[in-house]
């Protein structure tokens, strides 16, 4: 097989991983039309939600995340801060002065402390029930 060919081969086999961005992206900015956000809130390339309803949807969501299953250094930690810094760039204006992880650890705190009585979560590594020293994450 000549390489130019291996190549139009090769790269038109990957074809479909734009086309399936693509489509998904139409299907989200549809799914929001029909959801009644405004036009000027849907980033046009990916179809999402920017709009302060989108933005609050996705706190909620990732405080219930932490209030039910902890603040894992591993896995939770990172991507709630990932997300966070996601809508810090796209709409800084709604996150400015807004802290994500300050209100998943006072829901997560509130339900195990409180509605439950219990003193933890019991998921490991959660750095709310389980925090370690500052000196032995260095």
């Amino acid at each position: 097989m000549h390489r130019s060919t291996f190549l139009l081969s090769h790269y038109a086999g990957r074809s479909w991983e734009a086309d399936q961005r693509t489509s998904m992206a139409d299907a989200r900015t549809a799914l929001c039309i029909e959801s009644g956000v405004a036009l000027e809130d849907i980033d046009p390339s990916t179809g999402y939600d920017l709009s302060r309803r989108g933005y609050d949807s996705a706190r909620a969501s990732w405080v219930s995340v932490v209030k039910y299953h902890g603040l894992t250094q591993g896995y939770i930690r990172p991507d709630l801060a990932s997300a966070f810094a996601y809508w810090a760039r796209v709409r800084p204006e709604f996150a400015a002065g807004d802290d994500w992880e300050a209100a998943a650890v006072a829901a997560h705190r509130a339900y195990w402390e409180g509605e439950l009585g219990r003193h933890s979560c019991g998921a490991a590594g959660c750095a709310v029930c389980y925090p370690v020293p500052t000196e032995l994450l260095a």
